[in-house]
Parts: C-alpha cells; sequence; structure tokens
C-alpha cells in the first residue's frame, strides 16, 4: 500500500463507475453527500478503502472530498455539492 499524499490524492479523484445517474440536485443527495464528507473527515472511525473509489456515488463523492479537504463549513460543503451537481451537466 503506498501511503503518499500524491497516491490519495489520485485516488480520490479516480473512479470505475458513476453511479449519480440523476443530475438534478435535491435535499436528499444533499444529506447524503454531507453523511459521505462527515465520514471522509473522520476516516478513524470507517475506512472504506478501495470500495470509495470503484464507483462515483454522492456518498463516496462528499467522502473523497472530506478526506482531502476537511472539516469545512455546511455552507461551503452544500456549495461544493452544487459546483459537483453542475460539473455533471456538463460531461
Amino acid at each position: 500500500m503506498n501511503d503518499s499524499l500524491t497516491y490519495h490524492i489520485n485516488q480520490a479523484l479516480t473512479h470505475a463507475e458513476d453511479d449519480r445517474d440523476d443530475p438534478d440536485p435535491d435535499d436528499e443527495k444533499l444529506d447524503v453527500f454531507n453523511q459521505g464528507w462527515r465520514k471522509g473527515v473522520d476516516t478513524d472511525k470507517e475506512d472504506y478503502g478501495e470500495r470509495a473509489h470503484s464507483s462515483l456515488s454522492w456518498h463516496n463523492l462528499g467522502y473523497r472530498l472530506g478526506m482531502l479537504f476537511g472539516p469545512t463549513s455546511p455552507g461551503l460543503r452544500e456549495e461544493m455539492y452544487y459546483w459537483c451537481v453542475e460539473q455533471m451537466r456538463e460531461e
């Protein structure tokens, strides 16, 4: 296992499948995204390991970003969620 920061950042940005099939934002997806973010910040509690990198969902996208950015205000997490929605729409 590679413990370098660059390796972990690259792992956090890759995925084999995208399970986010609906680009329309809603409160339920935002809640799931926030749950993932909080778990990503507290990786001592639960580490998803490779499961977090095989496919992309709103939960593990939040998890990945939480690992990268750490504790963040709810407003900034919401802004990031909506930015991700816009990026998904443009694909």
